[in-house]
């Protein structure tokens, strides 16, 4: 029996964050062992001071071996700290970048169809962007302000309690006041980050959709839709830089109040004896160094709450589970029987209909099938089922004698070549958008592809050949050339299960020879599965399955289909009576 793999949820920056921990380890020695030396070097100062002014002789001697070896040991220090907190900082983001387009690839169909590329492009972009904020400002300025403040306030402390109070008696009710600060900026930034999802779309659907918003004029229409979402957000950062301008005034007041605070108190207990000269030189310098931390802090947890929303954002997208894969690499040779087999198979994209009803489908090796019906009745989504973009809800779906669900999600597409009548091509040349259908494919391979295409010699007529640049999804080229082009691709991947999804719907009737010449060409010896737009191009095929409300109402070869005077044979009367 097939084992249930649950996918287990992770946390992406605590993962990345434990590879290189030894780095962060190493960064916070180097600020521990720096502020050591720094507290001891005004510990020295602290007693030669109180030596001289209590009239005794001060041997530099003495100081100048111990000040020289922490001065070095500073300086190295220093350099380790840097070094580590630089490499950690860059690690954690190449790593967070890496694992998050690693695990995008292997996410389901239907999660791009749910969020949108605006929402996916800004996660990206603009969230990853801030999360490396976090973790090359942030998240290091907060663990040096931290060991800072503590190891200075034990100091103070063991030279005088009291001057540690007096330090942080103002301190809680600045943190309340930065805590209040920090929600109102978070929710400001949410909103902010979700308007920028919806303008970044609106802006992506209006350069994708650039001839519809020429021909129709649209242009005010979807420059008023930008300009609300640019309004929204800029209303949204200015709220924010407000609260953020607050923040500020918090941070002046941590290091102002406790400034003077301290001081007369300092000097109070020096006049009261209880202080000598010494330490309160020695705690007027460590003060110093102290306020500015105490006062970052604050401010962090401004920044904290902010970046948050950016981490959640990119965590959400990290957790989601990737699509389903067995383990399996089958043999394809030895299934012995039909290469697909569905029994039952029931799909929805949503609860509110089923696109695919009960269906059963039996497609023997190196068998042409066609699929014919009206245009919603669920043939695309079959080819989607078989590709595995998505999941069946209820049935069995078995691929050369073995459960879909038993194979390798990627040996199992490994089985298909799937020609679409919406041809993506990548923005590179047209020798790379045919290569990317088999692995380190050679020149010649390339070629021979493009040649049993009827592409080859179109190819050889452009300035640049095979080097050509097709533009931004294949816009250089016309639709039957991109067409003839996915063939070419699909020739190079040699699978044994030829997918045609209405290939030659948008051609004229030249272009339409050509791909049939080339589609007869690369379904020798495979097995065919088309999606048929004109029925007089599915004559030939083995059998044909009629689809209605995603069940096979029909099935059987051209003539035995007329003959039962069905839905096919009115659907071929109608297009008889067109054409």
């Amino acid at each position: 029996m097939k084992k249930e793999q649950r996918y287990q949820k992770k946390n992406l920056y605590a993962d990345i964050g434990m590879c290189h921990g030894w780095l962060l380890v190493l960064y916070i020695v180097s600020a521990i062992v720096i502020n050591v030396v720094v507290i001891a070097g005004n510990d020295y100062l602290s007693k030669a001071t109180d030596t001289l002014l209590g009239g005794g002789v001060v041997d530099f001697g003495e100081f100048y071996v111990p000040l020289t070896v922490m001065i070095i040991l500073g300086t190295v220090m220093s350099f380790v700290k840097s070094i580590c907190g630089n490499n950690y900082s860059a690690r954690v983001q190449r790593d967070v970048r890496s694992r998050i387009g690693e695990h995008l690839l292997k996410l389901p169909y239907s999660y791009y169809d749910e969020k949108g590329t605006g929402s996916i492009m800004t996660k990206l972009v603009s969230d990853i962007s801030e999360v490396g904020r976090f973790f090359s400002e942030i998240m290091p300025d907060l663990i040096v302000d931290m060991i800072v403040m503590v190891s200075i306030a034990i100091y103070i402390g063991i030279m005088d309690f009291r001057l540690v109070c007096v330090l942080f008696i103002s301190y809680p009710l600045l943190l309340m006041a930065a805590e209040r600060l920090s929600r109102w900026i978070t929710s400001f930034t949410k909103k902010r980050r979700d308007s920028i999802d919806k303008r970044t779309q609106i802006a992506y659907d209006a350069i994708q959709g650039m001839a519809v918003v020429r021909s129709y004029n649209l242009y005010e229409i979807m420059q008023k839709k930008i300009n609300y979402y640019i309004d929204d957000v800029a209303e949204q950062g200015c709220r924010s830089t407000r609260i953020t301008s607050a923040g500020f005034v918090l941070q002046r007041a941590v290091r102002t109040i406790p400034a003077v605070l301290c001081y007369l108190f300092a000097l109070y207990e020096t006049i009261q004896g209880r202080m000598t000269v010494g330490d309160m030189l020695a705690f007027g310098v460590l003060l110093n160094r102290i306020l500015w931390p105490m006062g970052n802090i604050v401010f962090c947890v401004n920044d904290i709450r902010e970046v948050n929303v950016s981490l959640k954002r990119v965590q959400e997208m990290y957790q989601q589970e990737p699509e389903q894969s067995g383990t399996g690499c089958f043999d394809m040779a030895a299934c012995g029987g039909n290469v697909i087999e569905w029994k039952d198979v029931v799909f929805s994209y949503d609860e509110k209909r089923n696109v695919i009803n009960s269906m059963n489908l039996e497609i023997p090796e190196k068998m042409t099938v066609a699929f014919a019906g009206g245009s919603g009745e669920g043939k695309s989504t079959i080819f989607r089922l078989l590709c595995g973009f998505y999941q069946k809800n209820s049935g069995s779906y078995r691929l050369f004698g073995h459960e879909y669900e038993d194979w390798d999600i990627g040996a199992a597409r490994n089985c298909f070549s799937y020609v679409s009548q919406n041809v993506f091509l990548f923005p590179e040349t047209i020798w790379q958008n045919v290569a990317y259908g088999k692995e380190n494919a050679t020149r010649d391979e390339v070629i021979q592809a493009c040649k049993n295409a009827n592409i080859h010699d179109f190819i050889m007529g452009l300035p640049k050949g095979y080097d050509t640049i097709v533009g931004e999804r294949g816009v250089r080229l016309s639709g039957g050339e991109r067409q003839r082009i996915s063939i070419a691709r699909a020739f190079l991947k040699d699978a044994p299960i030829l997918l045609l999804d209405e290939p030659t719907a948008a051609v004229d009737a030249g272009t339409e020879a050509l791909l049939q010449e080339a589609i007869s060409r690369i379904s020798q010896g495979r097995t065919v599965m088309i999606i048929a737009h004109r029925l007089s191009t599915i004559q030939s095929a083995d059998r044909i399955y009629v689809v209605k409300e995603g069940r096979i109402a029909e099935s059987g070869r051209h003539e035995e289909l007329l003959a039962q005077n069905g839905i096919y044979a009115m659907m071929y009367c109608k297009e008889d009576l067109y054409e």
